[in-house]
């Protein structure tokens, strides 16, 4: 009986040298956007010879999340310390496309699908946080800390009730209706984290003991025609716009009839 085996194969078996079995030559590099949203929620793929130009792409967050270079490449180096951190033998296994999907990322750590108990003041923070995003997430600290004020007032139950009513927070429409809620929330998370979701969390941790500005409503005026719209917002706007303040790009103020 005759027995085949490779160079790499040999070397490690009679030599017991450390082969590398990642790899090898040039590779050839293609530019793609691809987001954990993209990954989690649409079925996108990132192969071998990828190469992200995002600064928040998968690429890039991947690799700081192995604590390797972040170039946003992912060539020989990238594929040795996925293999290293998931147990997986290059020489022997076969995973010869390295392609990355949706049952990759949860193991490398990268799509944190924990959100907090309802009936939690972590929860809250993260629903406030993830809405605050949704909302702007580029305004200054000033204009996120007026729409957060618009939340308080409104909230008769409780602030999480008041952003996730229907037609309240235009940010949160999709969800009102998704059918799978909870998993609509773990995928929106996850994709706001590359749009600045734990920075904002940390704000909205920072405006809790804060007392809030009196506003109820506010409105991008760019987008609405405040003085013609029959809209509510444009209506509520005329009636209150004597206590009306423009921060940022948004124009907010008090409607004493809002109930």
């Amino acid at each position: 009986m005759r027995i085949t085996i490779t160079e790499n194969q040999y070397t490690r078996l009679f030599e017991q040298e450390e082969v590398s079995c990642a790899p090898t030559g040039d590779t050839e590099y293609t530019e793609v956007d691809i987001s954990v949203y993209d990954i989690m929620n649409k079925g996108g793929i990132i192969k071998y010879g990828d190469f992200d130009t995002n600064k928040m792409g998968t690429i890039k967050r991947i690799q700081n999340k192995l604590g390797i270079k972040v170039d946003g490449y992912y060539g020989p180096t990238m594929v040795e310390t996925i293999a290293d951190k998931l147990g997986i033998d290059l020489c022997e296994d076969k995973w010869t496309d390295y392609s990355l999907g949706p049952k990759s990322l949860p193991k490398l750590g990268l799509f944190d699908t924990t959100i907090p108990n309802e009936d939690t003041e972590d929860y809250t923070n993260y629903i406030l946080a993830s809405t605050l995003v949704g909302e702007c997430n580029r305004c200054t600290k000033d204009e996120l800390f007026a729409i957060y004020s618009t939340i308080k007032h409104r909230s008769k139950v409780s602030m999480v009730d008041a952003v996730l009513k229907p037609k309240q927070y235009s940010t949160w429409n999709r969800y009102n209706k998704s059918e799978d809620k909870k998993l609509f929330l773990q995928l929106r998370i996850a994709e706001q984290k590359r749009k600045g979701f734990d920075e904002m969390l940390s704000l909205v941790k920072g405006f809790i003991n804060k007392s809030p500005l009196k506003y109820n409503h506010y409105v991008n005026p760019s987008i609405v025609d405040l003085e013609n719209d029959n809209r509510p917002v444009a209506k509520s706007y005329r009636y209150s716009k004597e206590s009306s303040k423009q921060i940022g790009k948004h124009l907010f103020w008090w409607d004493k009839k809002h109930k």
